[in-house]
């Protein structure tokens, strides 16, 4: 008979009782390595679809799409600077992002999970039956 592992609750966070924590930490964005996402060939470049982790550089202020776990795209502000953890792409930036009249999380565009604002995603969504 099979038994399941007890969980640790020194692991557990709020993204789940599975999953360990992501710490955020601070970054210098004049002194962040983009590493081979910095690459003009990913700056020029577009997503194949919106789940797709797409690296991009926001400005505080800049209109983003926000993909909420388990939910819908929602249309959001860039709220601050971004901090840094573990993507799913490897170290990347998330960025603080307000959304739906008054909910606030960090994001990162490297899980797919925050997209810029602009025609090609607008029609990315549109064919998604977003909007």
């Amino acid at each position: 008979m099979y038994t399941a592992p007890r969980k640790d609750p020194r692991r557990s966070s709020i993204m789940g009782a599975d999953r360990r924590p992501n710490p955020l930490r601070y970054v210098n964005l004049k002194e962040w390595d983009d590493g081979a996402y910095g690459d003009i060939s990913f700056q020029e470049s577009q997503p194949d679809s919106l789940e797709e982790p797409w690296p991009y550089r926001f400005q505080n202020g800049d209109s983003v799409w926000i993909h909420s776990t388990g939910y819908d795209w929602y249309q959001g502000k860039i709220a601050g600077q971004p901090k840094a953890a573990q993507t799913k792409m490897g170290d990347g930036l998330f960025w603080p992002v307000t959304y739906n009249r008054n909910k606030r999380r960090y994001a990162a565009p490297l899980n797919g999970e925050l997209k810029p604002d602009t025609p090609a995603i607008r029609k990315m969504l549109e064919e998604a039956g977003v909007l």
